[in-house]
């Protein structure tokens, strides 16, 4: 997908920033001391250093559409990423490096999106927005040391990418009718166990006590006695 962004940023400076393909390159390859000693023709490099995920556009949710067949279609909302792109100019005289820049500049600055007709292939259905980097996201200080290169100065351009990862699945039918159902709960509680069997009497015996006869084994309720 990333090489179709490519395809649609250089034919967006070839057309909105007049970049004559018989005069002036558009490379995307990485500006180090030897590609920039190879150069013969006046080259506008757009090399692409960091591809993140958006902060700003985190999407939730599902998407709904009715495909051609009538069919109702969803999926969640795809995920969008930042490409950031340092856009630079080589050319033989300073002059001719600003030059350029200023071409590539205002063209950026006065589109928010890249064109709909330059998008092909996965790109057809997709918004791709354009715009410069936020300050935040400038190249790090030690970015063309590790290029092996010279210091030049450049553009922070960034391209907005939802990328489309979820496929349209057949949703369901929408609900006709709405049914409910009432449960005793009672029904299901546990009987009370049944309390313990009384236990037996112990067998009544007589037992002289001074001199009077009590009978062993009766109720504490129970005084009768024999004498």
């Amino acid at each position: 997908m990333i090489h179709h962004v490519d395809r649609a940023l250089e034919q967006f400076l070839r057309r909105e920033a007049a970049l004559n393909e018989g005069a002036i390159d558009v490379s995307f390859d990485a500006p180090d001391r030897t590609w920039g000693a190879a150069r013969t023709r006046p080259t506008v490099n757009c090399f692409l250093w960091e591809v993140v995920k958006d902060p700003g556009q985190l999407r939730t949710g599902l998407q709904r559409r009715t495909s051609s067949d009538g069919v109702v279609e969803r999926r969640p909302s795809p995920p969008v990423v930042d490409l950031h792109y340092l856009v630079t100019a080589w050319a033989a005289e300073y002059r001719d490096e600003h030059q350029l820049l200023g071409t590539v500049l205002e063209a950026v600055m006065a589109n928010r999106t890249l064109p709909a007709d330059l998008l092909t292939g996965p790109l057809a259905s997709v918004r791709c927005g354009l715009g410069l980097a936020p300050y935040d996201k400038k190249v790090p200080g030690d970015f063309w040391s590790a290029l092996d290169g010279r210091l030049k100065p450049g553009l922070q351009v960034q391209v907005t990418l939802p990328v489309e990862v979820f496929a349209w699945k057949p949703a369901a039918p929408p609900a006709e009718s709405v049914g409910v159902t009432v449960h005793d709960l009672t029904a299901d509680a546990q009987p009370e166990p049944e309390p313990p069997a009384d236990l037996p009497e112990r067998p009544l015996r007589r037992v002289r006590r001074g001199g009077a006869v009590v009978m062993e084994g009766r109720p504490e309720t129970d005084e009768s006695q024999e004498r």
